[in-house]
């Protein structure tokens, strides 16, 4: 007796989806068995419905990748704590008794910032930061370290209690790439010599990072909509934002980094608390719309390599010729002229 079950694997990610070519085996039923259904037969009406076969793919809830603080001369006097939200313009850790504060900038801070420098664009990045927090009266946001430059940096200095020098000094300021960070790991202790990097921080934005396979790194696409199942079975709505196609060194002779894609969550509080946790990536692969649908455990192999259903007609069971389409789940699209929604098909007898 054979019936069929059906498996399909798209680069290690469950699909419960296959090609209307796919094998069936269905070890309980005869390949050409009589059509004649016993009374006590079991089963199910033929439904039209769009079917959608579904891609899961494993994910995990993360912060982006950790970025180290770069060190700078002195002493260790004051730290944040890992999991700690720092915005732009507030201190960070702190060195010799005084703070170092992040600025929003896409360079790091390399020298000392005072009059007479040469422009440059680091000028250009503390007057952005100047002019972002209050600070702008009078200023002309360029590459040049001009007079009133250095006034705004006094009345910046008053505002956060340090010395109203008018100069940074190297390292008094650290490039961060948002408007605010998260502490991811703190590597320094007080006391600790501040020249090796303290700490490293991530992003504030809790997002997953699915694992995708090559193909599927070339297939998937930006702004995908995706269902996210947390451990505790919760589902939270979100959708691809990166696809990173892999192959970046890892520091490690000869291997590369995976292909992977970031999701943003609609809701990202809602995963908020539970930790940096495994978690499913739901999508659409694949629908058929308006399609006949019956249970795969109806479908019987044939001797000629096809497929049939057994239908309940009149107290008779007749034996209809089918062609596969889409499987998901546990139903299949059936096409077939002689099959008709609400005919009833034999599943288990």
């Amino acid at each position: 007796m054979r019936r069929g079950r059906l498996v399909a694997v798209i680069g290690g990610a469950a699909v419960i989806a296959v090609a209307a070519t796919a094998i069936v085996w269905q070890p309980w039923r005869t390949v050409a068995g009589d059509p004649d259904a016993p009374t006590d037969a079991i089963t199910a009406a033929v439904e039209r419905t769009t079917l959608t076969s579904n891609l899961i793919l494993n994910g995990t809830l993360s912060y982006g990748t950790a970025v180290e603080l770069p060190g700078r001369s002195g002493v260790v006097t004051a730290l944040p704590r890992a999991g700690d939200e720092i915005a732009v313009g507030h201190r960070v850790y702190e060195v010799d008794g005084l703070p170092v504060i992040a600025v929003r900038g896409d360079r790091p801070f390399w020298r000392t910032l005072a009059q007479g420098i040469p422009d440059g664009a680091d000028v250009r990045q503390l007057e952005e930061f100047l002019a972002a927090a209050g600070f702008g009266e009078d200023l002309t946001v360029d590459e040049e370290f001009t007079r009133v430059t250095e006034e705004r940096v006094k009345d910046w200095q008053e505002s956060i209690g340090v010395e109203e020098t008018g100069v940074i000094a190297f390292g008094d300021l650290v490039a961060v790439a948002s408007d605010s960070i998260r502490i991811d790991k703190v590597t320094a202790t007080l006391g600790d010599s501040a020249g090796v990097s303290p700490l490293s921080y991530s992003s504030t934005r809790l997002r997953v990072v699915a694992k995708l396979t090559d193909a599927q790194a070339r297939e998937l696409q930006p702004a995908t909509a995706v269902t996210v199942t947390l451990p505790d079975g919760t589902q939270l709505a979100g959708s691809i934002s990166a696809i990173d196609p892999g192959g970046a060194p890892t520091g490690e002779e000869g291997k590369t980094t995976s292909p992977s894609a970031d999701v943003d969550l609609e809701d990202p509080t809602a995963a908020v608390g539970i930790g940096l946790r495994a978690v499913k990536v739901t999508l659409a692969a694949s629908e058929a719309p308006d399609a006949l649908v019956v249970p795969v455990t109806a479908l019987l192999a044939t001797a000629d390599d096809g497929y049939a259903v057994d239908v309940l007609r009149d107290g008779e069971t007749v034996r209809i010729p089918v062609e596969l389409g889409l499987i998901a789940d546990t139903r299949v699209q059936v096409l077939s002229d002689e099959l008709v929604e609400g005919d009833l098909v034999v599943v288990a007898s």
